[in-house]
């Protein structure tokens, strides 16, 4: 393959994992959040303190959320880091 050629699978491969990325915190914001505020709602109607469970586990939802989005962007970082070495040794061989 060209210089030019692997550029663009490079761009590709970038393209592929900001996409994967974007959909995984995506993904794991929402279900955190509706999971937390879920069962803040159901522990406040058991023991009818209204909107404090609620309120609290919404809160403990966001740094959560954050530290599983640093996680997934870690794990798909290294797998596209690997997948690009793997590609560029079979392209230099």
């Amino acid at each position: 393959m060209t210089q030019i050629e692997l550029e663009e699978k490079r761009k590709k491969m970038v393209y592929s994992l900001l996409f994967v990325i974007i959909g995984q915190v995506g993904f794991i914001t929402l279900i955190v959040l509706f999971a937390l505020v879920w069962g803040g709602v159901w522990l406040d109607n058991y023991f009818g303190t209204k909107p404090v469970i609620t309120f609290v586990l919404s809160l403990a939802g966001i740094p959560l959320s954050v530290f599983l989005m640093f996680v997934a962007s870690r794990r798909a970082l290294a797998k596209f880091t690997e997948q690009y070495e793997a590609e560029k040794k079979k392209n230099s061989a």
